[in-house]
């Protein structure tokens, strides 16, 4: 069975600065401004989005997970003792990312705290996005090429352009192989992306690799100038560089949950 690896190390901070602009509980508040926002207890049944995303990933038929935190992950042991106690069925472990270095360097360290990686497919996915089981399982079944992303029509995310302009966009060719990715498009170029059918697909970091040639991608994966992190999508596009029709893209149409913000805490009110 394909590992999965959960981005979980970042600071955070998109979170932390909008606190102040919605009502929240003291409670919800506090912890928001203490916790990574992976573990921070959502709705009336105080579930943290991790919980529910190990939940998809385990009704799929994930049996292994590795978290990737930051160097202080005290919480997340203590999710774990909680949530592995009542999911003996699968294998949680964690890596540590020692600095925010973006997601690229999160997968990185992973597959350098855990060689197995090197050398079998595994899953990504972000920490803060609630996937589907359906998800999962589109990339759990991908045989067909070394690499695969699971691509979001845009539409069916829910999002505004302004949004979708904080992700990546995916360009595939007519056999829905990935030519083309980029991290963050500004809106006015969104029209380049649209696929023979008219849609937009947006990579939201849920991706299947192959460990033996993707770790040299993501080895080289450079610091972008700008935003002063190693990003994913940059690792994807140096691989089709070096190997074309490698990256396949499956197109799916679901809303996704994304806790990027302190808003985005109300939709599971």
């Amino acid at each position: 069975m394909r590992p999965l690896v959960i981005l979980a190390g970042g600071r955070s901070s998109r979170m932390k600065k909008s606190l102040y602009d919605i009502n929240l509980s003291e409670t919800s508040r506090k912890q928001a401004l203490e916790r990574h926002k992976s573990l921070i207890e959502l709705g009336s049944s105080k579930t943290p989005l991790l919980s529910l995303l190990c939940t998809e990933a385990i009704k799929a038929g994930i049996d292994k997970i590795i978290v990737v935190t930051g160097s202080g992950n005290q919480d997340f042991l203590l999710w774990h003792e909680s949530f592995g106690r009542a999911h003996p069925e699968v294998s949680i472990d964690f890596a540590v990312q020692p600095n925010p270095l973006g997601t690229a360097d999160a997968v990185e360290q992973a597959m350098k705290q855990f060689t197995i990686l090197q050398e079998s497919s595994f899953i990504i996915a972000n920490g803060d996005n609630l996937y589907s089981k359906y998800a999962f399982k589109k990339a759990l079944s991908h045989q067909e090429t070394p690499h695969a992303i699971i691509a979001y029509e845009a539409k069916h995310l829910g999002f505004d352009e302004s949004r979708i302009a904080a992700f990546a966009l995916i360009q595939v060719d007519d056999t829905n192989f990935v030519e083309g990715i980029i991290e963050k498009p500004p809106v006015h170029t969104h029209k380049d992306f649209y696929d023979k059918e008219g849609h937009l697909r947006v990579s939201m970091n849920l991706n299947l690799v192959e460990g033996g040639s993707f770790y040299k991608a993501i080895q080289a994966c450079p610091v972008h100038p700008t935003r002063g992190e190693k990003e994913l999508p940059e690792a994807i596009r140096m691989t089709i560089k070096e190997q074309p029709k490698s990256v396949y893209c499956h197109l799916i149409f679901e809303k996704l949950p994304d806790l990027t913000s302190a808003q985005d805490l109300q939709q599971f009110s």
